[in-house]
């Protein structure tokens, strides 16, 4: 049983994790700013926070993390404030003239504005004065802190009047907001063509037209640190016609740019920056024409309004000087602390943090993960945390990404490679029968050589149980299905260091036990090295053709459909990898143009708020074809080996004519990969948006479903058959026979 104490350190580690990937994936400042070393902010927290003895140290420990951000609109925050309204012998929205005729106009308490209609009359009476005035103060000062409700309420008050037209006899634009936005995500590895991107999105801002007759009349706002300061202010400082005047200090906070509450620990809450103010001519954030002390002693008066008053009878602007932001954001690359083996303590966490982080926000089938994946967090900071050298590192990064469930879920670790090796002998193993048996040979000669046939039953491999050795691969294997990941995990059993000799225990056909030897090398381990051997393309018999899209090339595939132009049927054999063909076959399997092929998800991110999550959905449709049309039956071989683009290949041919899948579930992994990387030089995959059926249908978690099941058995193998294809010739013959049976 875990202490509490030991437990509330876990979950203050999960608190600060959301706060900082929240910050990290969409405060805007790490869009572009390379003096922000956002890892290390997080490094220097974690001894702080499992220091932390109560909330105030915790909170203190996160807002250390968050001053390296130079914003002081991300900060730990007190709970929302109660909103107050004024005094009952005040009535806000208010204003008077002074003896110089200058309209003071007073809207302290925001409360007040809630009632619409009535704010809206008084705003509106405010205006009709305006004309009247040498000039105007608009004291906002707010009296309290204010509610995210009320200071909406306080712009919308502003807006909704159109106050500002009465202001400028020009018109004036407000600024607008950007905020980070991400369509999937952008993978860490160079050369990954994938369109998966990050952009700022940019809210256009608004054009205020003058009213009839109006006339640029002297303006001031005075502002303090609570106020939500209306955005016609910023666009009438920034035409040159107003100034803006801050009591004590004020951020651009104060301009109500998106923020989003995260909460902690303890109680603890942490506000974080979505956006920044934007102009139009490209400057941002906020820059006061003066900055007033408060009154420190009772009878000092009010010295911010007096100044106020002060420049609007001789109303001189001063050169406002506002920064240029960058047109486009050019994050920094992502490090890989590859000089890291075996990381410091707080980079594990940082790796924890990071694969947390990337996969909450960007996988595309978080949904089908079963898990909690808060719980997986908190289950893998400490096994982080105990890790004693590399490897115990490496495979805790590479368990904790078992819990995707997605066999596109590869771990690239040069600590994992030395350890399970990178290369492999010239042969693959299916589980068959619940036994790891030899299904495909890749050089015959070694085998020859070696003693080794196909149906061959591996009882050992380097000694030890074969099933223990691939049980305990799948520990670290993530895998979509549980077909999958007996396979990939009986493919990694296999590996080793570069010509180094894999010692197997067989049973051959004959009943007997051997040892065999054979060699390993790193092109044997190559997803596109064929399996089957024979012709590609060939007849079966008269009227049913056979293609092996596991070796068949684009080049080929009119010349294939040319040797097959006069058959009945062709049995495609996708039990394996294929070589790009789909988009050059199945066209040509219907007759119209612009059938539906796939749906496609991608994860649309705008916002830390999962409550708010949206998709990129499209469909995707079969390429258009000149050529001539195959008008005959398809059967598609499939089995746990068809993965990916073979699974993809599956939907194109069963969207365009219907193709009959024979065989068994294939792996259920399908969309494009992308990538990043964690401490220690790890690069980790995973699957980078969602696609399913034509329908609707999904297919990751289950891949493409046999309509005729039937699985090889090891004596069939043994004796040379492929009963998968002899299944397919009969399930043909009986569709045959039913067919001319109704004639």
């Amino acid at each position: 049983m875990i202490p509490p104490s030991e437990s509330k350190r876990i979950e203050r580690l999960v608190g600060l994790c959301k706060l900082w990937g929240a910050i990290k994936y969409f405060h805007p400042y790490l869009a572009y700013r390379d003096d922000i070393d956002w890892d290390a902010a997080l490094v220097a927290a974690i001894p702080k926070v499992n220091a932390a003895n109560d909330a105030s140290d915790y909170a203190a420990a996160v807002q250390g993390m968050l001053k390296a951000l130079g914003d002081p609109v991300t900060q730990v925050v007190q709970r929302e404030p109660a909103d107050i309204a004024s005094p009952p012998h005040e009535s806000q929205p208010s204003y008077t003239f002074t003896p110089d005729n200058i309209l003071v106009v007073t809207i302290r308490y925001y409360q007040n504005l809630s009632d619409f209609f009535s704010a809206r009359q008084k705003m509106a009476a405010i205006k009709a004065e305006i004309p009247k005035a040498h000039g105007v103060l608009f004291d906002l000062r707010a009296a309290a802190p204010v509610s995210y409700a009320m200071r909406e309420i306080m712009l919308l008050a502003f807006q909704s009047s159109e106050i500002a037209s009465a202001l400028s006899s020009t018109p004036l634009i407000t600024a607008s907001e950007r905020t980070r936005m991400h369509l999937g995500f952008t993978p860490h590895v160079s050369g990954m063509g994938f369109p998966y991107t990050s952009a700022f999105q940019v809210v256009d801002g608004r054009r205020i037209s003058p009213a009839p007759k109006a006339q640029d009349i002297p303006t001031v706002f005075l502002v303090n640190g609570w106020t939500a300061l209306p955005p016609e202010a910023l666009a009438l400082q920034i035409a040159g016609k107003a100034a803006i005047i801050v009591e004590g200090s004020a951020s651009d906070a104060s301009l109500g740019v998106k923020t989003h509450p995260v909460p902690l620990s303890d109680g603890v809450i942490a506000e974080i920056r979505l956006g920044e103010i934007i102009s139009e001519d490209g400057a941002g954030g906020f820059l006061p024409d003066r900055v007033i002390p408060p009154a420190q002693l009772p009878g000092e008066g009010d010295p911010a309004l007096s100044a106020a008053l002060e420049l609007l009878k001789d109303f001189k602007l001063s050169e406002t000087r506002r920064t240029l932001l960058p047109t486009h954001a050019a994050p920094m690359p992502e490090n890989a602390y590859p000089e890291m083996a075996f990381p410091p303590l707080e980079y594990r966490l940082l790796a924890a943090f990071r694969i947390w982080t990337v996969i909450n926000y960007f996988f595309p089938y978080k949904d089908l993960i079963e898990e909690d994946w808060d719980d997986v967090l908190a289950e893998f900071i400490p096994r982080m945390e105990q890790a004693d050298d590399a490897l115990s590192y490496h495979l805790a990064v590479a368990e904790m990404m078992t819990h995707i469930h997605d066999s596109h879920g590869f771990i690239f670790s040069p600590v994992l490679e030395q350890h399970f090796g990178a290369a492999w002998p010239p042969i693959r193993l299916q589980i068959i029968e619940d036994a790891p048996v030899i299904t495909a040979i890749l050089d015959e000669e070694s085998a020859k050589t070696a003693g080794v046939r196909h149906g061959d039953v591996v009882l050992k491999i380097d000694g030890k149980d074969a099933m223990e050795q691939i049980t305990g691969r799948a520990k670290y294997t993530p895998a979509s299905t549980p077909q999958s990941l007996m396979h990939l995990a009986a493919l990694s059993s296999l590996a080793g260091p570069e010509d180094s000799p894999v010692i197997l225990t067989v049973r051959d056909r004959e009943q007997r036990v051997k040892e065999v030897k054979l060699p390993r090398k790193v092109e044997y381990g190559s997803w596109f090295i064929s399996q089957r051997s024979g012709e590609v393309v060939r007849l079966l018999s008269e009227g049913v053709g056979y293609v092996d899209l596991d070796r068949v090339q684009v080049s080929e595939v009119d010349e294939m459909f040319e040797r097959l132009r006069h058959t009945k049927v062709i049995i495609f054999d996708m039990r394996g990898f294929p070589r790009m063909t789909m988009g050059s076959i199945a066209p040509r399997l219907v007759e119209e143009n612009g059938v539906r092929a796939a749906l496609f998800d991608r994860p649309f991110v705008i916002t830390p708020d999962e409550r708010q999550s949206v998709s990129y959905t499209f469909a995707q449709t079969l390429p258009p074809t000149d050529k001539w049309r195959y008008k005959g039956k398809t059967v598609m071989l499939i089995d746990e080996r068809a993965m990916s683009q073979a699974e993809h290949t599956g939907l194109f041919f069963e969207a365009a004519n219907g193709t009959k899948f024979v065989g068994s579930h294939t792996a259920g992994a399908n969309g494009d990969q992308t990538s990043f990387c964690v401490p220690g030089g790890i690069t980790i995959m995973f699957t980078g948006q969602a696609v399913r059926h034509a329908d609707g249908r999904q297919l990751q978690r289950i891949g493409l479903v046999p309509d005729v099941e039937i699985r090889p058995t090891i004596e069939g193998i043994q004796n040379g058959k492929d009963e998968v294809l002899e299944g397919a010739i009969q399930y043909l013959q009986r569709e045959t026979e039913q067919v001319q049976q109704k004639n």
